[in-house]
């Protein structure tokens, strides 16, 4: 990740909470607390936030955090982009995918997000009768030859970095179809507060989706729960199945089942 990238990303985290340690930090970014610290160095120079024992918080007179982005084009995700993303727990997503398969019944409409995971599934969907709608680019790429399949492409703004659209077009575009089931990733699924996207367009992108599909399928690896991300997208209640792996969070296990979410583990 980009220090620029970086360096939006922490102001964003301090925003949503207000002041975080060093260690929550790295934790959230995925860089060492060397790293954070000299970041955090770098944003106090710059006036953006104020240095406390072992954390951080947002300065009373920083600019404004998307002076950090350039404007009208989604920022990319906090976690890399999405080739640097497929290279990542690519043997974890994969069993994911394997395992989302079996919730696919013959004459399904699925709506597939930009994230690697989704990727990850569209590589491996069966010759079966189905319309699979997506704004990612590559899952267009990857299913444009399955004779079987009915593909169709949500337009908007394009994302270089995320091989993907976004934006107030594509959110219009996806109303105009009904969604049986919902597959995506995110940044970070945390047992308190939900799930956690790695950019504002990712998460206003996935929110409108939750909302169109009767079914809202999340395909998570074991690096994304318990973790916080850069915008918050809903809470485990939005959810119908959470498919991951082997983990041993008793907490998590509990709040999935209050809130009726069927767990399937690859």
């Amino acid at each position: 990740m980009l220090p620029l990238e970086r360096h939006r990303l922490i102001l964003q985290l301090l925003g949503q909470q207000g002041v975080m340690r060093v260690n929550d930090i790295a934790a959230a970014s995925g860089v060492s607390r060397e790293t954070v610290r000299r970041d955090l160095s770098e944003l106090q120079r710059r006036g953006m936030l104020s240095r406390s024992h072992g954390g951080a918080l947002v300065a009373e007179n920083a600019l404004p955090i998307s002076i950090l982005a350039p404007q009208g084009v989604p920022v990319q995700d906090a976690q890399g982009s999405f080739r640097q993303r497929t290279l990542l727990n690519s043997e974890a997503k994969m069993r994911i995918a394997r395992k989302a398969l079996r919730l696919l019944q013959p004459g399904d409409t699925v709506l597939l997000d930009g994230s690697s995971s989704s990727w990850f599934l569209a590589r491996q969907l069966p010759e079966m009768a189905l319309t699979v709608i997506t704004p990612s680019v590559s899952i267009v790429q990857t299913l444009m030859s399955r004779r079987s399949l009915r593909v169709v492409g949500l337009g908007g703004d394009l994302s270089a970095s995320e091989e993907a659209f976004f934006g107030e077009t594509t959110a219009r575009m996806l109303l105009e179809h009904p969604i049986e089931t919902l597959f995506f990733s995110c940044q970070g699924l945390e047992r308190d507060s939900g799930l956690y996207a790695g950019s504002e367009a990712h998460a206003a992108l996935l929110k409108q989706m939750i909302i169109q599909a009767r079914k809202v399928v999340a395909l998570m690896d074991g690096s994304k729960l318990g973790r916080l991300g850069v915008a918050r997208v809903g809470g485990l209640g939005d959810l119908d199945w959470l498919i991951t792996e082997s983990f041993n969070d008793p907490l998590l296990e509990k709040e999935m089942t209050w809130h009726n979410v069927g767990v399937q583990i690859a």
